[in-house]
């Protein structure tokens, strides 16, 4: 039985990596034509269709990314360590792995540590804990 905050970080780390990868740094193509690009759409409707909880979740991810990317990766790669675990995570096999971490029980001392200090950053945030 998984303890509640192993949990609960498996879960934003496999959504952190979904978020992650549908990140694009440039708009490219409008897809809309320029009369209606500024329509507002209203959101009487919102709790009904799904985007409050849409953008509520953005705006999680969207604060997860800042911490996850406060967890250092010198001198143990730690961040390296929960990113491939968030790959793994959100593919639900074990098929990604970094030549760069080390294997065997090395690998599940650091990716405690690597946890801890992600845990340590969210806690400061605000984002888990009380």
């Amino acid at each position: 039985m998984k303890i509640e905050i192993d949990a609960v970080i498996d879960d934003l780390l496999s959504k952190w990596h979904q978020y992650s990868n549908d990140y694009r740094p440039s708009r490219g193509f409008s897809g809309s034509d320029a009369t209606c690009r500024d329509h507002r759409a209203p959101t009487h409707f919102d709790w009904q269709n799904g985007a409050e909880e849409a953008r509520a979740l953005k705006q999680e991810m969207k604060a997860f990314d800042q911490a996850i990317h406060r967890v250092p990766n010198a001198p143990e790669p730690w961040y390296t360590c929960l990113a491939f675990e968030a790959r793994n995570l959100a593919s639900a096999a074990q098929v990604w792995n970094s030549p760069r971490l080390p294997a065997g029980e090395e690998l599940a001392v650091l990716r405690i540590e690597a946890r801890n200090k992600l845990i340590q950053e969210l806690s400061r945030d605000g984002i888990i804990g009380s």
